[in-house]
């Protein structure tokens, strides 16, 4: 478990030195935290109610998939509105309230129909000791200081071409301490783009496939130096981080359109799925497998310590925690296997299926199920339910529309076709967890002391 915290640390360091007051406790900074979706937090919540243990809910404004990301007593989070997802938003709460503080809208440089067929503010941002970092399915990325005042501003699609996909971008961004990493996977022209956090200006633009992915790329640590990995469209790949020249290669991967690839330490998670390209569950499996970040004659590279025989992924990136590996499927049963050989140590049937991750802090390891219920289990080979926590009123009618809320004539925006309620994202920090459905953000504690 010290070695666990250790590594968080390490990893979260470059961030949080230039910024005096700050520890990985009391930051989230981006998509799965910094990668690995492993929370060094103290005192996180283990039971709540619809009506007990939430410390506040907020609706937010318009409709995203992002999960918030936090700099100390601020939660930053982002949405889109209009028809078209012509206006693209950036909001700032108070971490203990729950107020609103700031709210900033920007134009998108491309637009697309809002259907629950399509991705609506789903690239989760960035944020450290000087700004915050949001990334579009228009191809804008926006930076500004926690108070909401600019930064800078790039249209990608500007720059390099329209993004072509009919379900729109999902791809989040990572970050080191200088640079933001921003993925584009579509069946246009895609890449690997590095921008300056200081003024958004390209450090390197490496080009990919065309493909259509929804995964992330994150940073791994080795010997010092950032190294990007992609899991993506058939292949992982391993890129040298200042520079974005391509290391290492694996291919025959099948599946691996959704979720991303998850560091912990040298160790690399992949998760893979089956889908109407890819319908052999026994080539899926194999395809959810672990890497070893490694050097051999000097040069970069990777060895394959394990593939699953039975586990599969599907929304959710896999997590690494205490000595084992969790995968969770598209009807949610949780496969635990060894970290070091891949020997399966159980299967089990959550509450239902997950599109957020699992994530895990001290002694818990938490489930955030699709309709809103989250299961907490006790780390380790066996499966220990701890509780089952539910989040909405009546779980049976989350999938109703906005008319099931009050609202009645024609909604606006149509948010009511926006499908059913969803838990898209989760943060954790200390004595508190946030939880973002499409419309609300959720803050689950006792009130902060």
């Amino acid at each position: 478990m010290l070695k666990n915290i250790i590594a968080l640390i390490l990893i979260a360091v470059g961030l949080l030195t230039s910024t005096p007051g700050v520890t990985a406790s009391d930051t989230w900074t981006g998509f799965r935290g910094t990668g690995s979706n492993i929370s060094t937090a103290r005192n996180l919540p283990l039971k709540w109610s619809p009506d007990q243990g939430i410390r506040w809910k907020q609706t937010v404004p318009g409709y995203g998939q992002s999960s918030p990301v936090i700099w100390k007593d601020r939660v930053f989070v982002t949405s889109i509105e209009g028809p078209q997802q012509e206006t693209c938003l950036l909001h700032a709460y108070d971490l203990a309230s729950g107020k609103l503080i700031w709210s900033k809208q920007f134009k998108a440089s491309q637009t697309k129909k809002s259907t629950a067929m399509v991705s609506r503010a789903a690239p989760t941002p960035a944020v450290d000791g000087q700004g915050i970092y949001a990334f579009f399915e228009s191809g804008d990325v926006f930076a500004c200081r926690h108070d909401g005042s600019p930064l800078w501003h790039r249209s990608l699609v500007k720059d390099y071409g329209a993004f072509v996909s009919n379900h729109g971008i999902g791809n989040s961004v990572a970050q080191t301490p200088d640079q933001l990493i921003v993925l584009t996977a579509h069946d246009g022209p895609s890449y690997l783009l590095s921008l300056d956090k200081k003024t958004g200006k390209t450090n390197w633009k490496t080009d990919r496939e065309s493909g259509v992915a929804w995964t992330s790329p994150v940073v791994a640590d080795r010997n010092g130096t950032p190294e990007i990995i992609v899991s993506a469209r058939g292949t992982v790949k391993g890129y040298q981080g200042l520079t974005g020249k391509l290391l290492w290669t694996l291919s025959g991967i099948s599946g691996n359109t959704i979720p991303s690839a998850s560091v912990f330490e040298d160790y690399i998670l992949i998760g893979a799925s089956t889908d109407r390209r890819n319908p052999d569950v026994a080539n899926a499996s194999v395809s959810n497998c672990c890497l070893k970040l490694v050097t051999r004659d000097g040069k970069p590279g990777y060895k394959v310590l394990w593939k699953a025989e039975k586990a599969v992924s599907y929304y959710c990136t896999p997590l690494a925690y205490q000595g084992c590996a969790w995968f969770v499927n598209k009807v949610g049963v949780v496969f635990c296997l060894d970290l070091k050989t891949g020997k399966q140590h159980y299967a089990q049937r959550l509450s239902g299926p997950c599109w957020s991750s699992p994530l895990a802090a001290g002694d818990q390891i938490y489930f955030f199920t699709k309709k809103g219920i989250t299961d907490v289990i006790a780390p380790g080979p066996e499966f220990k339910l701890i509780a089952a926590n539910s989040l909405l009123a009546d779980t049976s009618n989350t999938d109703k529309s906005e008319e099931s809320k009050g609202h009645t004539g024609k909604p606006k925006q149509g948010y009511s076709a926006a499908g059913p309620i969803a838990v898209y994202g989760t943060a954790a920090v200390d004595q508190a967890l946030l939880i973002r459905t499409g419309t609300e953000l959720y803050c689950i504690g006792t009130p902060e002391n």
